[in-house]
């Protein structure tokens, strides 16, 4: 059995890294910053991709986590049972800022800055 559990490490991270390839080649003629998804709210301006603190409070569990990471907004929601560090790390993140968190944790690695920036939704605004 313990032998077993390398192996289905790797397979769900090779998975969630061809996920993350997929997700990429899919987005090839959409802008950096998409629009919220279909049922998010927006800023009272209904600016799209500009959101709150409040908006992003209201996002707050595993069935829809948003975070503030770096000023950003991230839909982190399809992520949760992909992230290789257990889905508790994301979960921690939602509906806060996770800026912190994720700096602790990944620091200014470049392979976790691009997996985060293909959820990204839009900025944070005052």
């Amino acid at each position: 059995m313990s032998k077993s559990l390398p192996f289905m490490i790797g397979i769900v991270l090779v998975a969630g890294i061809g996920w993350v390839a997929y997700s990429k080649m899919q987005q090839t003629s959409e802008p950096a910053v998409q629009t919220a998804p279909s049922g998010t709210t927006s800023t009272s301006t209904g600016t799209a991709g500009q959101y709150t603190v409040a908006d992003v409070t209201a996002h707050k569990d595993a069935s829809s986590c948003w975070t503030i990471i770096g000023g950003s907004v991230y839909d982190l929601t399809a992520w949760i049972p992909q992230h290789p560090g257990g889905a508790g790390a994301i979960v921690g993140l939602c509906g806060h800022d996770g800026t912190a968190a994720f700096q602790g944790q990944h620091d200014s690695a470049k392979k976790q800055a691009d997996i985060l920036a293909t959820f990204k939704i839009g900025a944070l605004t005052q």
